[in-house]
């Protein structure tokens, strides 16, 4: 979609005044003739991302401890004189669901436990110890079920807190060691619990601990810089804001939407004008967002808009009632009143220049571009006139009353289908993404005697699907 619509808006305006034939009328001047557009609005972008599940969760269970165990097992724990105990959990399959930010981890597992019992006096153990056991062979393991909550937060500063607590453990099968009388149920969910806020808590620590410092560092200094955009001029983002939406899990997919405000601008100009600013704009953590609403300044000057006419028409051939004509060289420029000239020069079995001069007048309200006021010169009328015609021939473009006339909206639907393919594909190998254009209006158009002014407003969907990462 960048691509066509950036090339068409660059040089249509060349095409409709090289290529239409009009008349003289002349447009009334009022006072100085503007230098510059009225500002746009700023860029709304909101992209929902969505990732495959699969790959995050196969890292949580590598992550999450597949064996919770007492302290030295398989030795035991002796918290006071007269009773000791061991113990073992072994969990199955974590399952995760998240909503809205707040992640929830269940999963089951099996324990077995074993405790032992003596009397004491003053301290000192006085009888030999007494054991029992659950779980240990010949008796199957016994069963419990627990979870994990995890709120997570995206900060201004772009770091990540979460704050992680245990949301229940629940044991299916109770532990009665017969030997001593004694329920130590409790005393294994206890000893659970405490190893899973040792975890959670070491989890917190190591999120609250990632640092993102040197990726915004290296975004911020590209987005206030111009970047090359190809054959299309340089680009400057000008972020004014940045938002994350909130993340949610659903269908085997993790899904979040990254939003972006800026002033974009698309230039031929390639020096850095502005400075990059001490600090990035800070994250902002909103709801889940979606739409592209892109206000597009383009400045061009001639020398620029020249090179891209050349590339699109040099040795470009047309066969007219079996005439040859070659366009061997095309030259575009500003004048004073907001005029615009250009020179195309043919060979073939006709040759010469063409010279055409006129004002390019916008209707934003109707999206035409018309040229009124168009003049030309040529050696030979009828050359140009089939010239025309062939090239227009089932084209957007039309003669209405004269006056050299190009319909925007039509010519945007005309490529909707090519625009779309763009917005459609796999950008990197397992990224692919999928959208639709939904408007294209030109919002100004300014010549003047340095550069050629255009601003554009492109409405679209815009997702990415990510695969395995």
């Amino acid at each position: 979609m960048n691509i066509l619509s950036l090339k068409y808006a660059a040089i249509v305006l060349a095409l409709v005044l090289l290529f239409s034939c009009s008349s003289t009328k002349k447009i009334p001047s009022s006072g100085a003739p503007p230098q510059s557009l009225p500002e746009l609005p700023a860029s709304e972008i909101d992209i929902p991302v969505k990732i495959a599940g699969a790959s995050i969760l196969a890292k949580a269970e590598k992550v999450v401890p597949s064996e919770f165990t007492s302290d030295s097992w398989p030795s035991f724990v002796q918290p006071s004189c007269d009773f000791r105990y061991k113990y073992r959990f072994i969990r199955k399959a974590l399952q995760v669901d998240c909503i809205n930010n707040i992640i929830n981890i269940h999963f089951g597992g099996d324990y077995q436990v074993g405790g032992s019992k003596c009397l004491c006096t003053a301290g000192i153990p006085m009888t030999p110890w007494i054991s029992g056991s659950c779980g240990f062979p010949p008796q199957p393991l016994r069963k419990v079920h627990m979870g994990l909550q995890s709120t997570l937060q995206f900060l201004p500063d772009y770091r990540v807190r979460t704050t992680t607590t245990i949301s229940g453990i629940q044991p299916a099968d109770k532990c009665q060691v017969s030997v001593f009388s004694n329920d130590i149920t409790q005393l294994v969910s206890d000893s659970i619990r405490s190893s899973l806020l040792t975890f959670s808590s070491a989890m917190d620590q190591t999120v609250a601990g990632l640092d993102f410092s040197k990726f915004v560092k290296q975004a911020k200094d590209s987005s206030f810089r111009k970047v090359s955009f190809g054959k299309y001029g340089y680009l400057l983002l000008n972020p004014s804001g940045l938002r994350i939406g909130q993340l949610n899990y659903a269908k085997d997919s993790f899904a979040i939407s990254f939003g972006l405000s800026c002033k974009p601008l698309l230039t031929s100009d390639p020096v850095n004008h502005v400075s990059v600013p001490a600090s990035f704009p800070s994250l902002l953590q909103t709801e889940t967002r979606s739409g592209v609403k892109l206000y597009l300044n383009m400045v061009y000057n001639y020398a620029f808009l020249t090179s891209l006419l050349r590339d699109s028409l040099h040795n470009k051939v047309f066969e007219v009632k079996g005439r040859t004509l070659v366009v061997k060289d095309a030259e575009i420029s500003g004048s004073d009143n907001n005029q615009v000239n250009i020179r195309v020069d043919f060979a073939g079995s006709n040759h010469g220049s063409i010279f055409l001069k006129g004002t390019p007048v916008l209707d934003t309200a109707k999206q035409t571009l018309e040229i009124p006021d168009i003049r030309y010169s040529f050696e030979g009328e009828d050359l140009a006139l089939k010239v025309a015609r062939s090239l227009f021939r089932n084209k957007i473009r039309k003669t209405i009353q004269g006056k050299s006339y190009l319909d925007i909206q039509a010519f945007v639907n005309a490529n909707r289908i090519q625009i779309n393919k763009q917005l459609n594909r796999e950008i990197i190998k397992d990224v692919f993404s999928s959208g639709k254009l939904k408007e294209v209006k030109m919002m100004g158009l300014l010549a003047t005697k340095e550069t050629l002014q255009i601003q554009l407003y492109i409405s679209a969907d815009l997702a990415i699907a990510c695969g395995n990462l």
